[in-house]
């Protein structure tokens, strides 16, 4: 801090040491006083842009529990009631209840619930009666690094894509099999990381306990997990079409292609990934040049498949896969601009 900028109430303290490594600077009197501060009392020390620390009081006051918002079901679908029970999640709700106004809740209904319920990390069914289904979350968001868990998505969608772009040469069952599970896997922890993200944007402790920088890094990580999640959904998409294909035969050159295409679309995946991981935007400039390259074997793919007969439905079963390659393609160029402008995101505050 520069002198010229000092106000007039501002006082010097001399910094001391006491024992052989502990720092003090007494606190001014009056501020005590004022702040009716006692011994044993807890002050919090915050440390601000450019070195300057910021003491406060801390209020000894009981954290007030929100009372659970409550979904009454009677009037909604299975897919309403699922949506509304991922959207309370997404935006941080920790307690829920879920209610009938019959005396039995509909059987239909109540798996619904249960089940989604199920495949939110940290969420649980606490109690359970004829009309109502109690929910809490277990978990803190401390028990989260962002980081670690976009990690763990990317790499669970890598795997998935692999799987499916194989599948197109060589139709293993169980891999496919694999890509079913892989997919809930996905959504899952793709609904974990915007719960985090939210919170994190509302809170700047559980911001910093998470790993998040600011609210400019929260936007760019929605992007990058987005990205990420849309490149499962498409391998998934490409599985389906794979089951539809194995009662065809696909010309030699065709296959060839495709091989070819397997390996240049899995080694570009790769580097996307790990230039996520590095945050190295000189690796996402090259990697954007890449995807031109797989686009153009992709488009000798088309080409060669109009210029064979083949049954029109494993023509639309590839033209099907194709779409998807497509979009798979377009979410890792996005990736890569992230990347790209990742300075960018983290010094937006």
């Amino acid at each position: 801090m520069d002198i010229s900028d000092m106000k007039e109430n501002i006082e010097f303290r001399k910094v001391q040491i006491t024992g052989k490594s502990s720092y003090i600077v007494s606190l001014p009197k009056n501020w005590i006083k004022n702040n009716k501060i006692k011994r044993g009392d807890t002050i919090a020390i915050m440390e601000e842009e450019e070195g300057q620390l910021r003491i406060t009081k801390v209020l000894e006051t009981k954290k007030k529990e929100r009372p659970a918002p409550k979904i009454i079901l009677d009037n909604l679908s299975d897919s309403e009631l699922i949506t509304t029970i991922l959207g309370n999640y997404v935006m941080g709700v920790d307690n829920l209840e879920i209610v009938s106004k019959k005396k039995d809740m509909d059987s239909s209904h109540k798996r619904a619930a249960v089940d989604s319920i199920r495949n939110l990390i940290g969420f649980e069914v606490i109690s359970e009666s004829q009309n109502s289904i109690k929910v809490k979350n277990l978990l803190e968001p401390s028990d989260f690094h962002l980081e670690e868990v976009v990690n763990r998505l990317a790499l669970v969608s890598s795997s998935m894509f692999k799987k499916a772009i194989k599948g197109i040469v060589d139709t293993n069952t169980e891999n496919l099999k694999e890509i079913d599970a892989q997919d809930d896997e996905v959504d899952r922890l793709y609904l974990l990381i915007q719960r985090l993200l939210i919170l994190g944007i509302r809170d700047k402790a559980i911001a910093r306990k998470i790993g998040l920088d600011s609210n400019g890094a929260a936007m760019g990580w929605s992007v990058v997990v987005r990205s990420i999640e849309r490149i499962a959904d498409a391998s998934m998409e490409i599985s389906q079409q794979i089951e539809s294909l194995r009662n065809f035969k696909i010309p030699g050159d065709v296959q060839k292609l495709y091989s070819k295409l397997s390996d240049e679309a899995i080694t570009l995946i790769d580097e996307v990934l790990a230039a996520g991981t590095q945050k190295d935007p000189k690796a996402a400039h090259e990697i954007i040049r890449k995807i031109d390259k797989v686009c153009r074997t992709r488009n000798e793919i088309r080409k060669a498949e109009s210029e064979k007969t083949m049954e029109p439905k494993a023509l639309l079963a590839l033209e099907t896969i194709n779409c998807a390659l497509k979009q798979i393609l377009q979410y890792a160029r996005d990736y890569s601009k992230v990347i790209i402008n990742s300075e960018y995101w983290e010094h937006i505050k």
